[in-house]
C-alpha cells in the first residue's frame, strides 16, 4: 500500500464526489476530507463548457474541504469501457502483455491505436507437468476518453496517477479482501453496474443500462408528477409498503424486477463457468442503495442475501464527518475505493 494520501475523484452524470484519505496500517484509513457537487447536464461529456464547470467545482472542492494532496485516482464511467475475460494458457506476467499486444483488438469495439487499455491476472491454476491456465481481465477505452478525464482533474491542479473503472474502485470499498464470493450491485443515475467479486477482487463486470432515472420516470408516468416531484417522492419513501399506500412499490417494482433479472443472469453466467464458485450475496451500492426498503424488494426478487455496502468500514472518522456522511455511505463508494488503491 502506498503510504501516501490521495484524492479519489468519481465524476458522475449528475455529480462529483472526492475523497482524501490518509494511510492507517493495514487495509485501514483515515478520512481527511470527503465532499461533492452537482455537475451540469449532460456530465463531462457535454462539452467544453461542463469540463470548465467540473474543473471550477472541483477547485472549489478541494479549497473548501481543505485537501492537501495532489496526486489523484480517478474513475472512468463503467459504460464507456470494453471489458473482457480472456482465457489464456498459463503463462509469465511478461508473458501475458506481450501476448494480449496482438490479441487486444479482437477483443475491444474500437481499434487498438485508438485505445488505451490494462489488465489484471483474475485466476491462474496450477501448471503441473505443463498444464493448467489463466484468466485474464481485460479493459480498455478510447483515448481521447482518457485525455479528456485526464484534462479536466489536471487543470484543477492535481497530478493523475492511476484510472481505473467505478466497479473496481467500489469493490476495493465495499466488499474487503477475504470476503466470501459476491455480487457488488452499483445503480447509479443512467445505468447498474454488475460484478462479481472473488477475495476482495472484481473478476467479472457488465452494466445495464437501466438505473435511478428509470425509478424516477415510472414515477412520472404512474403517478402523474413532474420530474422533481418524484425524485423527492422516491428518495423520501422508496420501495416502502406503507408510505403513500404502497403506491411507489407499484409503479418502481418493474423497473427493479428488470435489474433483478439481469442480475440473475450474471450470476448464471459466471457460475455456469466457474462451478466451483456459489454466490450468495448481493451488495448494494450507489445512490438508489439508501432508499427505503429496496433491500428487502430487491432481496425478495432475487432470493438472496442482500446488504448495502458500507465503504467506511475500514476508515477512521471523528464524529463530525460521521455526522455529515455515514447515511448517504453508498454515495461515496466509488471516490473511496479510488482513493484505498495503492498508486
Amino acid at each position: 500500500m502506498s503510504n501516501l494520501p490521495k484524492i479519489g475523484i468519481d465524476i458522475g452524470s449528475a455529480s462529483i464526489k472526492m475523497v482524501e484519505l490518509v494511510p492507517a496500517g493495514k487495509d485501514k484509513w483515515k478520512l481527511a476530507a470527503a465532499a461533492s457537487a452537482v455537475v451540469p447536464v449532460g456530465g463531462i461529456s457535454g462539452g467544453a463548457s461542463n469540463q470548465a464547470a467540473i474543473t471550477s467545482s472541483m477547485v472549489k472542492i478541494i479549497k473548501e474541504a481543505g485537501m492537501r494532496s495532489k496526486r489523484a485516482v480517478v474513475a472512468l464511467p463503467e459504460d464507456q469501457i470494453s471489458s473482457h475475460v480472456v482465457e489464456m494458457p498459463a503463462m509469465s506476467d511478461n508473458e501475458v502483455e506481450q501476448a494480449l499486444q496482438w490479441q487486444v483488438e479482437q477483443y475491444i469495439p474500437i481499434p487498438a491505436d485508438q485505445a488505451v487499455w490494462s489488465y489484471q491476472i483474475i485466476r491462474r491454476d496450477q501448471p503441473g507437468n505443463g498444464a493448467g491456465g489463466m484468466e485474464v481481465l481485460l479493459a480498455a477505452a478510447a483515448k481521447r476518453l482518457v485525455e479528456t478525464y485526464s484534462q479536466v482533474v489536471e487543470q484543477a491542479g492535481l497530478e493523475v496517477v492511476a484510472m481505473e473503472t467505478e466497479l473496481m474502485a467500489t469493490a476495493r470499498s465495499v466488499i474487503p479482501g477475504g470476503s466470501p464470493p459476491a455480487m457488488v450491485v452499483d445503480i447509479g443515475a443512467r445505468s447498474t453496474d454488475v460484478g462479481v467479486v472473488l477475495g476482495g477482487q472484481l473478476v467479472f463486470a457488465r452494466t445495464i443500462p437501466t438505473a435511478g432515472q428509470a425509478f424516477t420516470r415510472a414515477i412520472e408516468t404512474g403517478l402523474g408528477l413532474d420530474t422533481k416531484q418524484a425524485e423527492q417522492y422516491r428518495n423520501a419513501y422508496g420501495f416502502s409498503k406503507e408510505q403513500l399506500q404502497g403506491k411507489l412499490l407499484t409503479v418502481m417494482k418493474p423497473v427493479l424486477t428488470l435489474i433483478a433479472t439481469e442480475i440473475k443472469k450474471t450470476i448464471d453466467f459466471y457460475v455456469s463457468k466457474h462451478s466451483d464458485v456459489v454466490i450468495g450475496l448481493v451488495v448494494l451500492s450507489g445512490g438508489i442503495a439508501v432508499l427505503p426498503d429496496v433491500v428487502g424488494a430487491l432481496s425478495q426478487l432475487l432470493g438472496f442475501e442482500v446488504t448495502v455496502g458500507n465503504p467506511f468500514s475500514r476508515v477512521e472518522m471523528d464524529e463530525s464527518q460521521k455526522k455529515q456522511l455515514m447515511e448517504g455511505g453508498p454515495f461515496y463508494s466509488v471516490s473511496l475505493g479510488l482513493s484505498m488503491r495503492d498508486a
